[in-house]
This record gives C-alpha cells, sequence and structure tokens, in this order.
C-alpha cells in the first residue's frame, strides 16, 4: 500500500488515559449502562466539546474489572502505518507482544494489503484469553478513509475479546445503521450527557 517507513517514535503519553478532574459529578447511570453493554464488539460516544466525553469514559475504565487500553489521536495519526502503530502500542500496554506478527506487517518496507492487515490483527486479538477494553479518543481528527476502512473491516467479524470504544465529536466514518442493525452497537450522545435540572 505504501513504501513509506519513515514513522517517528511513539509517543507514550498518548496512551495515557486522563485523569478525572477533582470535582468531578460522577454518573452513576451512564456508567451503569456501559458496564451493561460491554458485551458489545463497539461503543460510541459522540457529542461536541465540552460534554465530558473523556471524562466519563475515563472514569469508567477506571472502575471496570476488565483491563484496559487507551489511545490519544491528533491530526497525525491521519496514516495508516502510523495509527497501526499506535493502535498495537496501546494494546501492548497491556498485552505485551500479544500482536507481534501483526507489529512486523507494520514495520515492513512496503506495508500488505488492508486485507491482510485486519485479518492478522483480528486473529491476534481474538487469541487474547481476556477480555479487554481499547478506548480511541478524538477519533474526529481522523479523516483519511483507509483508517476508517480499517476500523470498519476490523468490526465486520470483531475479536471475542475486544471491546473497542471510540469518542469523538462527531461519528467516524463507519456504517452506524449496519453497526445498530446487527446489535454490535452501544452509544452514548449528547441528550445522554446532558445533566438534568434537579
Amino acid at each position: 500500500m505504501t513504501n513509506d517507513t519513515n514513522k517517528g517514535p511513539i509517543l507514550r503519553t498518548k496512551l495515557h488515559r486522563p485523569p478525572a478532574p477533582r470535582d468531578y459529578v460522577h454518573r452513576p447511570r451512564l456508567l451503569e449502562y456501559l458496564d451493561q453493554q460491554r458485551k458489545q464488539p463497539l461503543t460510541l460516544v459522540s457529542a461536541p466539546a465540552g460534554y465530558g466525553k473523556s471524562t466519563l469514559m475515563s472514569c469508567w475504565l477506571g472502575s471496570c474489572d476488565s483491563p484496559s487500553a487507551w489511545l490519544s489521536l491528533d491530526e497525525n495519526d491521519n496514516d495508516l502505518r502510523q495509527f497501526l502503530s499506535y493502535f498495537i502500542a496501546a494494546v501492548e500496554t497491556i498485552f505485551p507482544d500479544a500482536v507481534s506478527k501483526t507489529m512486523t506487517l507494520v514495520d515492513a518496507p512496503t506495508l500488505p494489503t488492508l486485507s491482510t492487515m485486519v485479518g492478522s490483527l483480528c486473529n491476534e486479538l481474538d487469541a487474547i484469553e481476556q477480555d479487554f477494553i481499547l478506548a480511541l479518543d478524538d477519533i474526529h481528527c481522523i479523516q483519511e478513509k483507509s483508517v476508517h476502512h480499517f476500523l470498519s473491516d476490523l468490526l465486520r467479524h470483531p475479536p471475542r475479546p475486544m471491546h473497542l470504544v471510540l469518542i469523538g465529536r462527531r461519528d467516524p466514518m463507519l456504517n452506524i445503521a449496519t453497526l445498530r442493525a446487527r446489535s454490535h452497537l452501544a452509544e452514548i450522545r449528547l441528550q445522554d450527557l446532558r445533566f438534568t435540572a434537579g
């Protein structure tokens, strides 16, 4: 797909889950909903800036009994090779070397086809023997179609142990209707994040 192997070192601070502020108001109803939906392949948290999306999800992950990983995305991740490198690095914060074969493909001089990458990653993730959660924050920063195609293909036959969380200011370029129809999707949106009066 590309011969560009120039990618910088992994910035480890992008893999740190943000701490909750001291004055954070806990949202037990939403936390309970998230717990109930953990067997779904995907949770989408979509709302404009300022609605506490990242804070809510960070607090939820902090309360979960399943291991979790976090990745804060930015505009520089609009490159499939870099995106995959960070995706794998996030997984390896909880399961070191679990996706080593796929990492070898990512580091190859020529990136293999998307179907090869997805197949390798799906198989390695599916072999993990413990359920886990992977949260990708600021997914709205990603405009590169190949990255969204990768996520779509990954969710077509999702690895059983992984619960993927996508957090952003607008919906990613995924077929949301199809995911809903397959009962593969849990959603938290602006109306859910609004505080009720009284």
